[in-house]
């Protein structure tokens, strides 16, 4: 018998889209059906090509600007027109939405938590305590809420303590990435004739040390920390021996980063923007180092990504980002500190050695492999569906 989950998803962007691909395709794979439901509009869109080929799965949409109240009654349409056995929510806001609508059907409802809540990134609006006081309320009804790091397991429980009294369970279930995507990406690259194009594409120099900034330009990604970081290498010296290559997301990067680095001339001259790509891993493979000077992350993929390809990762000690480069060859450096970030990649510049993270990959690609995520999942997708 197959088994249809509805999936409610808010936004299908960055690691919550790569999240789905991931771990989706292999529960796909053995056997369970996917019905995506989020906001009509451009990434939706752009998403829905990205899982149409897979038989057997739908889509459905809430009016665009609608607001919460819109989307659950999409929601509590879908739960009574189709026969869902388990919902998989994409987030807390999808959790909480979902939980509102299935309050009184009581499907088995597993939400998987993509974010953390700091005072940087706290509950968008007014109201900020009652909204948070009926998440609690609506999603201590689902039946189990999936952490994608102990960071972010920590930081739930506390802004949540009622979760710690129940019914519903935590159990978290580490992020992980596609190894075989991307080393099958890697052989392609490297058996493209003439692959190493990026630094004959942007003009750098031979001997000059490159780093790759390919994050999607937000506050969140540190990216004003880097532009002062960036300044400061050239005040020590360093201006003419580091350059940084930044793509755009795949949804436009905003004006404002590009400004900034436009208006200081002694940064302008290290920073090549170059058009975004569907897959990072050529670009990383071109690359000296991964930098990535987050404020905050929940559990991030592209590091794993960086350190299965045996690519040196310079990130920060924000939470979610720290538990992933613990115990690796990475730099992690205090975040939102520019001149602690500067020091690092002077450090890198000093002694570019990849033979560090090259030796660590092996450990990378099982540490990270998507599939030990995909094994939880399935064991809670066929011990909670009806």
């Amino acid at each position: 018998m197959q088994h249809r989950v509805l999936v409610p998803v808010t936004n299908p962007l960055g690691g919550i889209r790569t999240y789905m691909l991931y771990n989706m395709k292999h529960l796909h794979d053995a056997g369970f059906r996917f019905t995506f439901l989020s906001e009509r509009g451009t990434a939706f869109d752009l998403f829905k090509k990205d899982v149409e080929p897979w038989d057997g799965t739908d889509f459905i949409e809430s009016p665009s600007g609608g607001g919460a109240l819109a989307v659950i009654r999409t929601l509590r349409n879908a739960l009574k027109q189709h026969r869902f056995s388990l919902i998989h929510s994409q987030g807390l806001y999808a959790g909480t939405v979902a939980s509102a609508a299935n309050y009184f059907r009581r499907i088995p409802h597993l939400i998987t938590l993509h974010d953390v809540i700091i005072p940087m990134n706290d509950v968008p609006g007014r109201f900020k305590s009652l909204k948070k006081a009926i998440a609690a309320f609506v999603t201590r009804r689902a039946t189990v809420i999936i952490p994608v790091s102990k960071d972010c397991e920590m930081n739930h429980r506390s802004v949540f303590p009622s979760w710690n009294r129940g019914p519903v369970r935590i159990q978290t279930i580490l992020n992980g990435i596609d190894i075989d995507r991307i080393l099958r990406s890697k052989a392609a690259f490297e058996s493209t004739p003439d692959a190493a194009t990026l630094r004959n594409e942007t003009g750098i120099e031979p001997g000059v040390v490159v780093g790759g900034f390919f994050g999607r330009f937000m506050p969140q990604k540190g990216f004003e920390y880097l532009i002062e970081a960036l300044a400061l290498l050239d005040k020590k010296g360093y201006g003419d021996r580091f350059r940084l290559v930044a793509t755009a997301d795949l949804h436009g990067f905003q004006q404002e980063y590009i400004n900034a680095v436009q208006q200081r001339a002694e940064v302008a001259r290290m920073v090549r923007f170059v058009p975004a790509v569907g897959d990072i891993t050529p670009l990383l493979c071109q690359v000296d180092a991964l930098v990535m000077p987050s404020l905050w992350e929940a559990c991030c993929l592209l590091p794993m990504e960086a350190m299965v390809l045996g690519v040196p990762v310079i990130g920060s000690d924000c939470i979610g980002l720290r538990e992933v480069i613990a115990n690796t060859p990475s730099f992690a450096p205090k975040h939102a500190d520019a001149e602690a970030l500067a020091e690092a990649l002077i450090s890198f510049i000093d002694r570019p050695d990849a033979e560090p993270a090259q030796r660590f990959a092996d450990t990378a690609k099982d540490r990270f492999d998507v599939r030990h995520a995909v094994d939880a999942l399935l064991e809670l997708y066929r011990t909670n569906v009806e």
